[in-house]
């Protein structure tokens, strides 16, 4: 079941990944953290997906899901689209709901016995479906009126998709 859309506070990046802080997934991610840190290991699923919100106006949704979870969406609108870009290159996410790790880094992530328990996941591969997206925006462009929103977006794919391609 899906649950509300909920949206960045922060996106930041290093060299090995995309981090976005997203407080508002704290209460709905809390089963799967204690999961995670007994150690379980635990497959999921992610997909990027083109929102309608409005005629013309458009959002694009990060899917994530685990057997046994809710799905969570997490919602780029439109002046966060520069993002996808470097998501894409960086190709890996970590999804954080708790301001402090950032704020304060490993030690906020240490429980009451000393043990790393962040609250905090790594998507891998996440830009993967970039290229789904790309190819829906453009059936979208084609097929239906198109917006200057959707011109956008697909520029913004198609220009990050190309710069991603390693050429052997």
């Amino acid at each position: 079941m899906d649950k509300e859309v909920a949206f960045p506070e922060f996106i930041g990046e290093t060299e090995q990944a995309v981090i976005m802080v997203v407080p508002s997934l704290d209460q709905d991610l809390s089963v799967l953290y204690k999961r995670f840190h007994e150690g379980e290991e635990i497959d999921y699923w992610f997909n990027w997906e083109l929102t309608s919100v409005r005629h013309n106006e458009y959002m694009v949704t990060l899917k994530i899901g685990w057997e046994g979870e809710d799905v969570v969406s997490i919602g780029f609108t439109l002046d966060m689209w520069e993002y996808l870009p470097v998501i894409t290159k960086r190709s890996n996410l970590v999804l954080m709901t708790d301001w402090r790790l950032i704020e304060e880094g490993i030690v906020a992530g240490m429980d009451k016995m000393g043990r790393f328990r962040p609250k905090a996941l790594l998507v891998r591969d996440v830009g993967q479906g970039m290229e789904g997206l790309s190819s829906k925006v453009a059936e979208q462009v084609m097929f239906q009126e198109s917006s200057a929103q959707l011109l956008q977006l697909l520029g913004i794919l198609q220009n990050s998709l190309k710069t991603n391609l390693n050429i052997h």
